[in-house]
């Protein structure tokens, strides 16, 4: 049975969910998971992870963009600026603000909108 290393690398600024996708991609099912703080981002893999592999994460690490979104946060983000657009007194709301709301009360519940 295959135990976990955690390795250890420099990075202040994180978007974790973005890394995670970014090092998940390189490295598979080697990767455990991360955790981050106080300038560091720890990477869990699984012990059996070869040296190539190890190799990729650093790159990975140094080129990460926290400012950069995952695709899942920005769905959330486009949602939540479209609520935020349709905040205004219902009188002055135009049909195609009702619609949209529609949409996305549908989509929040998984209902599929074509």
């Amino acid at each position: 049975m295959a135990g976990l290393i955690e390795l250890v690398y420099e990075k202040s600024a994180v978007n974790p969910a973005l890394l995670h996708e970014e090092l998940a991609t390189a490295l598979g099912n080697k990767l455990a998971g991360i955790s981050t703080g106080q300038g560091k981002v720890r990477v869990h893999a699984l012990d059996t992870i070869q040296e190539a592999e190890r190799a990729l994460i650093e790159p990975i690490i140094l080129a990460h963009d926290a400012k950069k979104l995952t695709a899942g946060q920005q769905a959330e983000a486009d949602r939540a600026a479209k609520m935020s657009a349709l905040s205004k007194p219902w009188a002055s709301w135009t049909a195609v603000d009702k619609d949209e709301l529609l949409r996305l009360v549908a989509e929040k519940m998984g209902i599929g909108v074509a």
